[in-house]
């Protein structure tokens, strides 16, 4: 089985995509005061595990500004940017 250039550069994106979906669910997770139930706690261990020392990067550069953290964001672009220029580069 070969695999093409443009599929590795999909699934890339695909990664991206998800990961994406996962910073912006930590961030607003963040803003909304939920319980503390089992499945949310996992939830909120799982984002924390996976998505924080991506954005713990950012943090010692990006200084929250009051109660307004810019991390997530500047986190995301850097993915964005990242993610295609990768994707330029498999695809050719």
């Amino acid at each position: 089985m070969t695999f093409d250039r443009d599929l590795i550069a999909t699934f890339i994106g695909s990664l991206t995509l998800v990961y994406t979906i996962m910073i912006v669910a930590y961030a607003l997770l963040s803003f909304v005061p939920l319980g503390f139930s089992a499945p949310v706690m996992a939830v909120r261990r799982f984002l924390d595990d996976t998505v924080a020392p991506y954005l713990m990067l950012f943090r010692r550069f990006i200084r929250p500004i009051g109660p307004i953290d810019l991390s997530a964001m500047v986190g995301l672009f850097a993915l964005w940017i990242v993610s295609q220029l990768v994707q330029g580069l498999i695809a050719g």
